[in-house]
């Protein structure tokens, strides 16, 4: 086996607790599939036999029972489980389970969807001889996204980086971290003369390694960190241009200012003529394969263009990605599979939209109406009753006369009858009555638990 697939499932969803204080993180539903299926199928189509999933030991048993019951997946699965009482980062879990890597691994989050051809990232990999190759993404515009409860952090986290013209990692920091002014030494540009420099790009999360950078990761000066994302690869972009000879460095830094903050994509064209005017080398493509010899490490980076790929780590994302995938399911290879289950009875004067999904077992009322919406298995929707841009989850019970409108319900909720709700959540178990917009109705006792 030349790369074994490692899949992050640990996380708990921190950063939407309202909707992971009922269930794990990975099995949050996205598009009635649960989130984990995603990558595990994204490697089951990609040629994969098998795969381990670093879990939480409290979620282990529901996760395994979800994938390889309700799920049928094919791929072999490893399960092997972390701590729960210790607050564990994804380099930490790597570390966890390096006695057990014996080849080059591809990493994934459970929360990333994509349909990214994997063995194109893998030939890039093998062709550079890199240490490690990561997938990036444009950043989602979520300023005009509807977010229930109201109150949500619309922030999206934005990555600025630096490339070569091949694809070469050159630089990456949060924009968080970053000052308006670049400072790159000589040296640096010498080597590489030109950079295209990108902000409002997102680290999907996805990473081809080299089995050495365990051994590395493992060294004592990395003994304290604990992210692949925030540490590990940071600290492997600055140590590919670490000289193999302590020589006295005499090179003078030059301080370069770009708007790192604008919106775009790129912001290239100064940035480049500034390089060009501190370099020596010309540049063509054979001074860049000069410019590359000798490195002990390499890191790439590919950047998504047309394909499919979000990340689902916040509750606005969550939304997003049901609202897409309701779409998109035949991009991830889903391709034959009816939008509204066959057991699913619909009346003749209800109406279920062609933008909607609905899972077995589920069924709908009289004169009811569901439109850009996903339901979940063996739900009950009285008699007119309308639904517009939700996401109800399993076993939900919606009582005659109630309205709906860019809502999440979870599992096991039950809404009473002529009940009226308008950009909420309501976490799992809940039964709410009357009218809300704006939000959030939680079990406080199972939310104080989660955090």
């Amino acid at each position: 086996m030349e790369f074994q697939a490692i899949i992050m499932a640990a996380g708990r969803g921190s950063r939407m607790s309202d909707l992971t204080s009922c269930m794990p993180k990975a099995l949050l539903p996205v598009a009635n599939r649960p989130l984990v299926w995603y990558p595990v199928n994204m490697l089951e189509t990609s040629g994969f036999s098998e795969a381990t999933i670093v879990v939480c030991e409290t979620d282990l048993q529901s996760i395994l029972k979800t994938l390889e019951q309700i799920c049928d997946v094919k791929i072999k699965l490893h399960f092997v489980s972390i701590p729960y009482e210790e607050d564990w980062g994804t380099l930490d879990s790597l570390r966890h389970i390096a006695d057990q890597i014996k080849s080059d691994l591809l990493v994934v989050s459970c929360d990333l969807i994509c349909s990214v051809q994997l063995h194109q990232m893998a030939d890039l990999h093998r062709t550079r001889d890199a240490a490690l190759t990561m997938l990036l993404a444009p950043s989602p515009d979520v300023s005009e996204a509807s977010v229930p409860g109201g109150k949500a952090n619309r922030k999206v986290e934005h990555d600025v980086v630096g490339l070569s013209p091949d694809n070469r990692l050159l630089f990456i920091s949060s924009e968080a971290d970053l000052e308006q002014t670049l400072t790159f030494k000589h040296s640096f540009l010498k080597k590489f003369p030109m950079v295209r420099l990108k902000n409002r790009v997102m680290d999907a999360h996805l990473y081809f390694m080299k089995r050495s950078l365990l051994d590395h990761a493992c060294d004592g000066a990395l003994s304290t960190s604990t992210t692949i994302k925030g540490e590990f690869i940071p600290h492997l972009v600055r140590r590919q241009f670490r000289r193999r000879h302590c020589a006295k460095d005499q090179d003078q830094s030059l301080n370069m200012t770009a708007d790192v903050r604008q919106d775009g994509g790129e912001n290239e064209d100064g940035f480049s003529r500034l390089v060009q005017e501190y370099s020596t080398h010309p540049n063509d493509s054979a001074s860049m394969r000069d410019c590359f010899h000798g490195d002990r490490m390499k890191c790439y980076a590919i950047m998504v263009k047309d394909e499919l790929c979000v990340r689902v780590n916040t509750l606005v994302s969550y939304c997003e990605a049901n609202r897409q995938m309701a779409k998109e399911l035949a991009r991830v290879g889903v391709l034959d599979e009816p939008l509204v289950a066959p057991s699913v009875q619909i009346p003749s004067k209800s109406t279920v939209g062609a933008d909607s999904l609905m899972a077995e077992g589920s069924s709908v009322g009289e004169r009811s109406g569901i439109k850009r919406s996903v339901i979940g298995k063996h739900c009950v929707i009285g008699d007119h009753v309308k639904i517009t841009n939700c996401i109800i989850m399993n076993h939900v019970t919606i009582e005659e006369g109630s309205t709906l409108s860019g809502t999440v319900v979870c599992s096991e909720a039950r809404l009473g009858a002529k009940c009226e709700l308008k950009d909420c959540l309501v976490t799992g178990g809940q039964s709410v009555i009357g009218k809300s917009t704006n939000e959030v109705i939680v079990n406080l006792e199972q939310l104080m638990e989660v955090e």
